[in-house]
């Protein structure tokens, strides 16, 4: 999916601070665009685990923003083996762990100053004599992404009072999902817009990551009980 520049880019520090510090493993797994078998496989296996993989209260999986990149990297090749992933994530971790340079993994999310990743040197890991992987690509490939779901992250809220709690854009009672369904059964940006004025472009490519990150749960909606889609007064 082509992600073209947001509207109003968005500090690192205000994006991991005031949109949350972790992705879930399914939003990790879409803004890095890898298949989910793989990784899960790799969860079971002991391959992937701390630092990359956190669990949190009641055994959610989540990672850390900059995970996206790793996920991207080692998964995005499909040709590699159970050992060359085990190999490949160690690596990493192990740079991570060790790295001299404060401003490329520990604050990956600097959305003012994009650029700031064509200043880096090339970026790769050995995973034997003759194979690496490319984490300088990995990067510019997923940070659009990243950029995306973190604007759109600041644009929608969760009310009790509105929904019952589902994702809703602000001050409306608009469902991400809505939206996000709306492009998958292959409405165009320009008619959604256009049906939901107080929507920009970003925010309908945003419903639709966000849509693929977070699957139906339980019983499904009924039909009318997100009827009312229209900004509060």
């Amino acid at each position: 999916m082509s992600v073209h520049t947001l509207p109003t880019p968005i500090p690192a520090n205000e994006a991991v601070s005031g949109v949350r510090g972790r992705l879930s493993l399914k939003e990790a797994i879409v803004l890095a665009d890898v298949e989910e078998k793989p990784v899960r496989k790799d969860i079971e296996n002991g391959i992937l685990t701390e630092p990359s993989l956190h669990r949190v209260a009641g055994g959610r999986l989540c990672m850390e923003w900059d995970t996206v990149f790793v996920i991207a990297a080692v998964y995005g090749n499909r040709h590699l083996s159970i050992e060359a992933r085990k190999i490949a994530i160690g690596a990493i971790d192990d740079m991570r762990r060790n790295s001299a340079e404060p401003n490329w993994w520990k604050s990956p999310l600097d959305f003012s100053r994009p650029e700031s990743f064509d200043d880096m040197d090339r970026k790769s890991i050995s995973i034997d004599k003759y194979v690496s992987l490319d984490l300088f690509t990995a990067c510019h490939n997923v940070v659009p992404r990243l950029r995306l779901y973190a604007y759109g992250l600041t644009r929608i809220e969760e009310r009790d009072d509105i929904l019952g709690g589902e994702a809703v854009f602000k001050n409306s009672r608009l469902p991400v999902t809505h939206v996000g369904k709306m492009i998958e059964s292959g409405e165009t940006v320009e008619n959604i817009i256009e049906d939901y004025p107080y929507l920009n472009e970003d925010d309908v490519r945003f419903s639709s990551l966000y849509t693929r990150a977070h699957p139906p749960t339980g019983r499904p909606r009924k039909r009318g009980d997100a009827d009312d889609v229209s900004p509060d007064s």
